[in-house]
């Protein structure tokens, strides 16, 4: 009889165990496709990464470019260097004064605090060149 008890108890452990093993059978596949999809993730994300890199190579390029011509324009015509030392008048020199920002936060306050840009002629111009055709 005693036999007969340890025999049902071992089988009740060993049942137990099985149900255990299984359940972590289940977690293991979870995780493993949970990381399946992390990889998936980062491999679209290093993609991304690269491309925007060559976007911004490409952007400095073109502004290393930019830079050049318009300092060949300023060494080849007087006028040209005469036109790029002239002081810009305040109200324009003011559109081009930024504080340093920092995140999204700090650019959507500064463009609510700042100050309306005022029309040089005084009124408005209800958005239309005089004589523009409809």
């Amino acid at each position: 009889m005693l036999l007969g008890f340890l025999l049902w108890l071992q089988h009740g452990q060993i049942a137990s165990q099985d149900l255990a093993i299984k359940a972590y059978g289940q977690i293991i596949k979870n995780q493993a496709s949970d990381l399946a999809t992390l990889a998936d993730r980062m491999t679209g994300q290093r993609r991304d990464l690269v491309q925007l890199e060559r976007t911004q190579d490409d952007f400095r390029n073109a502004l290393d470019q930019r830079t050049f011509d318009i300092e060949r324009l300023k060494n080849e015509n007087p006028e040209v260097r005469s036109w790029a030392d002239t002081l810009l008048p305040d109200p324009v020199a003011r559109l081009r004064q930024r504080p340093a920002l920092t995140g999204s936060a700090a650019y959507a306050e500064y463009l609510r605090t700042r100050d309306a840009v005022q029309p040089a002629g005084g009124g408005a111009t209800h958005g239309r060149r005089p004589g523009a055709a409809d």
